[in-house]
Parts: C-alpha cells; structure tokens; sequence
C-alpha cells in the first residue's frame, strides 16, 4: 500500500487514434466546492464534484490532482476514479494551524497499459478541467500564553 502522496502518476498524452478509442473528450466541468471556498478545522473530509463526460468504458477513469500550493513542497494527491467524486482524505489535512491553499483539477484518462511492476499506465484522453482553487485549515491555532 502507497500513500496517496506517493502514488507515482503514470500518464502520458495519447490522441484517439493511438488508443483506438473514441476521440479525446471535452474538459470536465469542476462543481464542488466553488472556486475559492474555504474550509476550517470543523472540516474533516472535503469531496470535490464534476460532471460527467458520459459513461465511461471499462478502461477509462478520471485522474483527480490536488496539490498544497501553501506548503510548497510538491505535496500532491493523485488518483483514479470512476465517480464523478472525490472524498479528500483527512491524512491529506494540513498539519499546522495556518491555512492552506489547495489547487485542483480532474481529467479523463484511459488505460494504455501496464509498467513493469503491474501498474497501470494511464494516458490523457481528453481536456484538464479549469483549476480550482479552496483553503482548508488544518489545526487549531496554539494559544499564546497568558503575561
């Protein structure tokens, strides 16, 4: 088992031709949560919303991209997906009191085959969805001692 941090995103562009499927699919329209929504401590999970591109094949899933912009050390969620949404782990909470930013993003992808350890590599089959952005706050602010 691999942290979700440490998923390794395997994905490459891939036009339809290549893949022998329908052709590449329009962006993903973002829902939820609204662009520049803020989140507090009382928040344990955020689930992030899209609409559906239509139904998709046995191959295909949608590649779900959050990252800490705040942190600013690449902390990244990457993974793959048949729902039209996401539950954001709350092991994916900031750690410290001050608020974080988080940016995010989906895009359609289809199955182009496997590494050499039985992982799947996933190429892009469509458009990123517009990025989003939301802060969520992880902990509560230590209180300054009383003079």
């Amino acid at each position: 088992f691999l942290p979700h941090s440490a998923v390794p995103v395997h994905c490459r562009a891939m036009s339809g031709s290549q893949a022998g499927l329908r052709s590449p699919v329009t962006a993903q329209e973002s829902l939820l949560p609204a662009d520049g929504a803020s989140f507090t401590l009382a928040t344990d999970s955020i689930t992030l919303q899209w609409a559906s591109i239509g139904t998709l094949r046995e191959n295909e899933k949608y590649m779900v991209v959050i990252e800490d912009v705040t942190e600013g050390v690449g902390r990244r969620l990457v993974d793959y997906v048949s729902d039209t949404k996401f539950i954001i782990p709350s092991t994916f909470r900031p750690s410290d009191s001050a608020p974080h930013i988080f940016r995010w993003y989906i895009v359609s992808v289809r199955q182009s085959g496997s590494d050499d350890q039985g992982q799947t590599i996933w190429a892009e089959a469509g458009e990123l969805s517009l990025q989003r952005v939301f802060s969520w706050q992880g902990i509560a602010p230590e209180a300054t001692p009383a003079q």
